[in-house]
């Protein structure tokens, strides 16, 4: 009983770190692209794309991650609505 009850501390306290690490990256990644966002289309892409990445707990392909950082290395500093949607199929056809 008592090597159960350390497993299941070990086990809380490993998924408390867990998620900890992922809110951080995902508020790393925000802060680290958003800065330089000019429209809202961009910086509501970007902030999908660090969700994506970081914050969600549901299994991301590869290819979306690659996707995702696809947009976020090219988005930021973007202030053209038609440059965004150009960015955003380009991405989407060389990592979709």
């Amino acid at each position: 009983m008592k090597h159960l009850f350390v497993i299941i501390i070990f086990a809380i306290s490993f998924a408390a770190n867990t998620i900890y690490a992922r809110e951080t990256e995902y508020d790393d990644c925000l802060l680290e692209h958003l800065i330089n966002a000019k429209i809202d289309l961009a910086a509501q892409l970007m902030k999908r794309a660090c969700k994506e990445n970081f914050k969600d707990f549901t299994i991301v392909l590869e290819k979306r991650k690659e996707y995702n950082e696809c947009l976020l290395q090219y988005l930021p500093g973007v202030e053209s609505g038609d440059a965004v949607t150009e960015i955003q199929q380009v991405c989407a056809r060389k990592h979709l």
